[in-house]
């Protein structure tokens, strides 16, 4: 942080009568939050538990003449509401309560929801989903009653939040994604139903036979009708018939199928499901933060006059008390969303302004004098007025609003070493140190520094390869089905494992070798604008060109257990302060072998090599 103190406001950019947001009602404020039982991770895991439980208890059915087997919509309709309940269950409390209602009358109700799952087992799943509701409930609370501090705080000042009321973020390309999703997921539909009724109108007119089961297949039966007639047909449960029973069977010129087991629409389900989920995702991220920015543009709102800065390395706004000059400790975060300049703002103040928050990664974060907007409560919007180097910034939360809870990792760049009693001296480690501190701890070498994927992160791509040869042994061995859920996720699999076994990243006088999954990149010292460490990933932003990703170089948590540091945040560190301190620099360039080499060609034999012995056994 300068040693300056906070960029400040000018006399102009202050409401009257904006009162700060102090310490003392910050900490009341904070003081309000959700209970442990009611965290939406306890919910979402009590509903799966109660729920796989519950689908382990109903029998493989049996299709029979007299029972034909067909489209299950019930059971394809609470699998589908309950994956979507568990998204909302994390971000949207509100609209999780509306869907749980019927997804809990769905199971108490409906007899082809759950198949034939016990009393017992539909009883544990609604009283998860009331416990779920519970937690729900409580965390509504919470954000009301937050609020209502917030608004204690401002004394009653209120003021219009200044967005431009033609405009809302990101809602175009929201939109069209949704749109485009949904219509998909309605063509899908139509398919199925038609498909249906082809089925049904086909059968109708077919003539009904009694033929003798001759051979299985995987997936195929081989009849013989009462002429003698050889027919190879397909089934789903080739098990339920054995060599030499009698079945019932369509015959329609050259179409012919069983009685049991007509026109099976999973197929179009699955892309239904592929496509309505996200689609209908979309849909309500984009309603929530319409809502959101409706709430803020309705009249006048509460104001506090608080310190903001940008996050070092998630791009979250954080928010702290007025007096909380050491920023020590943030009250609230949210990813914001930048309004329009105003008419009489410098096009070119708003573009540097721009590329320093670009570079600011690379640099000391910039405490702000800032007004606060709205009155925040978990999960709500908000629109902060940041005092700029050059020209006021002028954010609207793009997310809601999260309380802080010193999360470890989530500390803003430059917040105070001061900490709480009772908290972890390792967390302090983990905040990502300036460059020059890291400096401090280098030394010049004459040889190219490399950081490269170590014992723990060769042992993570090492179990993503098993778990990958798994996958296609499943997929490939055991034919079509819920395992084809498994082909969707496979090219991510692949691009994680390869880079989890080889990631390289190799600096010499002139730039950077970074060794990915597939290919080498080269990036200059010049171009070079930031390099983050998120999570597991480590992510290379370049002037003039896509950003460089690896997507997984080890595991973070076990990592600081072991080393104190990930070898991800330690290549950014050092990284960091190779580009700001150009005579720690290698004095040569490497060499072809010291740049790297990309191993995804290498797997992607070995997986084509692994499906074709599948396939052959």
């Amino acid at each position: 942080m300068n040693g300056d103190g906070p960029i400040p406001l000018s006399a102009q950019d202050i409401p009257e009568g904006a009162r700060p947001w102090r310490l003392a009602d910050g900490e009341r404020w904070r003081a309000v939050e959700t209970a442990r039982w009611a965290r939406p991770l306890w919910a979402a895991l009590a509903l799966l538990a109660t729920a796989i439980h519950a689908i382990a208890t109903v029998s493989e059915p049996v299709c029979t003449d007299t029972a034909p087997c067909g489209p299950q919509w019930w059971g394809f309709a609470l699998f589908g509401a309950g994956l979507l309940l568990l998204h909302l269950l994390f971000l949207y409390p509100g609209a999780a309560l509306l869907l749980l209602t019927p997804v809990l009358a769905l199971i108490l109700l409906e007899p082809g929801a759950l198949g034939d799952a016990d009393a017992t087992a539909r009883l544990a799943v609604v009283l998860a989903g009331l416990f779920a509701a519970a937690g729900l409930q409580h965390r509504r609370e919470v954000s009301r009653r937050q609020t209502a501090l917030a608004t204690e705080a401002a004394g009653g000042v209120r003021h219009p939040a200044p967005l431009n009321p033609h405009t809302s973020p990101g809602g175009r390309i929201a939109l069209a994604v949704a749109a485009f999703l949904l219509l998909v997921a309605g063509a899908a539909l139509w398919q199925a139903l038609a498909g249906i009724d082809r089925d049904q109108a086909r059968a109708a007119g077919a003539t009904a036979h009694q033929a003798r089961v001759t051979d299985r297949g995987e997936d195929s039966l081989t009849v013989t009708l009462p002429g003698g007639e050889s027919r190879t047909l397909s089934v789903a449960y080739p098990e339920d018939y054995p060599e030499g029973a009698t079945i019932g069977v369509l015959v329609d010129g050259d179409w012919a199928r069983t009685v049991a087991e007509p026109y099976d629409a999973f197929g179009w389900q699955l892309v239904i499901l592929l496509t309505a989920l996200p689609g209908t995702a979309a849909l309500l991220h984009r309603a929530a933060a319409r809502r959101r920015t409706a709430a803020l543009r309705n009249g006048p709102q509460p104001v506090l006059r608080v310190l903001a800065a940008e996050g070092r390395d998630d791009s979250r706004t954080y928010v702290f008390a007025f007096d909380d000059r050491t920023a020590s400790r943030p009250l609230l975060s949210f990813y914001g969303w930048p309004e329009p300049a105003p008419e009489d703002a410098d096009p070119q103040a708003m573009a540097e302004e721009m590329r320093e928050a670009l570079r600011g990664g690379e640099r000391d974060w910039v405490l702000r004098d800032a007004v606060l907007y709205g009155a925040p409560g978990a999960g709500s919007g908000a629109v902060v007025v940041m005092a700029g180097t050059r020209t006021l910034t002028v954010e609207r939360a793009l997310t809601g609003v999260r309380p802080e809870r010193d999360r470890a990792g989530t500390r803003p760049r430059g917040a105070g070493t001061t900490r709480r009693r009772g908290t972890e001296p390792g967390r302090a480690a983990h905040r990502a140190p300036a460059p020059a501190e890291t400096a401090a701890t280098m030394t010049p070498v004459r040889e190219p520094r490399r950081w490269s994927a170590g014992a723990v992160s060769r042992a993570v791509g090492v179990f993503l390869l098993l778990f990958n040869a798994g996958c296609l042994w499943l997929l490939l061995h055991d034919g079509a089905g819920l395992n084809w859920f498994l082909l969707l996720g496979l090219p991510s699999a692949v691009n994680m494992t390869v880079c989890a076994l080889s990631w390289r990243v190799t600096a010499d006088a002139h730039g950077l070798w970074i060794t990915g999954p597939w290919r080498v990149h080269r990036v200059a010292w010049d171009e070079l604008t930031a390099v983050r460490a998120e999570g597991d990933a480590l992510r290379f932003s370049a002037r003039g060109r896509p950003t460089v990703n690896l997507p997984i170089t080890g595991f973070r948590a076990l990592e600081h257990r072991l080393h104190g540091t990930s070898g991800a945040e330690r290549a950014r560190n050092e990284i960091r302060a190779l580009r700001a301190y150009p005579d720690l620099r290698p004095p040569r360039d490497a060499s072809a072998r010291e740049q790297g080499f990309a191993l995804g060609p290498v797997i992607a034999v070995l997986i084509a090599a692994w499906s074709a012995l599948v396939l052959l056994l």
